[in-house]
């Protein structure tokens, strides 16, 4: 399936991680962090990602550095995807013309985007914390990934869609844990890591990263 020589594979046991997460690093190493205990599911995973990991790790391959350029290439999931990879989203950027009509289908396209994606993980992370916000927003926000205020309102940034899954779930469950905690304290950090034990990594790498607002 890979050859251990040149794409050489991580595994992570993470018992409370919901899902298997794959990622490439910078360096071509598969990192699998997954709950699956043995190895012969994840390699039941990786064969079923196969193409998806080769398609990575020729991009990796093809790319010389990490930059984005507006109207080639879009933030989605962590990576900067050609947008020759999103045919629909191409499209309309062809037509687009001027940079602020290319900025608007971005943006249309993370809107989409996260309405799609975000409400089932909200979902799932509020039923197992059993703190349901009253009511869920999605839009738009410039320096904030997203926000609980004081009446169980939760807001979600529709530029979350620019990061990997994990990074989505952390401020998922960070904004969730606001429910209960107002504020930064070490009880609301413990809450945060009973259900992502790797928190204090993610949020390091929260704080390097800003809402890609074109």
């Amino acid at each position: 399936m890979f050859d251990a020589h040149t794409s050489p594979v991580m595994i992570e046991y993470r018992p409370k991680n919901r899902n298997t997460y794959i990622r490439i690093t910078s360096g071509g190493i598969i990192n699998v962090r997954t709950p699956l205990k043995t190895e012969s599911s994840v390699r039941r995973i990786l064969k079923l990602r196969e193409g998806w990991i080769r398609e990575k790790l020729k991009l990796l391959h093809d790319s010389h550095d990490d930059r984005h350029e507006l109207g080639k290439t879009i933030r989605f999931r962590g990576e900067n995807y050609p947008l020759e990879h999103l045919p629909s989203l191409a499209k309309k950027v062809e037509k687009g013309k001027t940079p602020a009509n290319i900025e608007k289908y971005y943006h249309q396209f993370y809107k989409e985007e996260a309405l799609l994606t975000l409400p089932s993980r909200v979902a799932y992370y509020a039923r197992k914390m059993n703190l349901h916000p009253k009511e869920l927003r999605f839009k738009r926000m410039r320096s904030r990934w997203g926000s609980c205020d004081s009446s169980a309102i939760v807001t979600f940034n529709t530029l979350m869609m620019q990061l990997a899954y994990e990074q989505i779930d952390y401020i998922i469950v960070h904004e969730l844990a606001h429910l209960r905690h107002m504020n930064h304290s070490k009880e609301f950090h413990d809450l945060v890591r009973r259900y992502l034990p790797e928190e204090k990594m993610l949020r390091r790498e929260l704080r390097a990263i800003r809402p890609l607002g074109y």
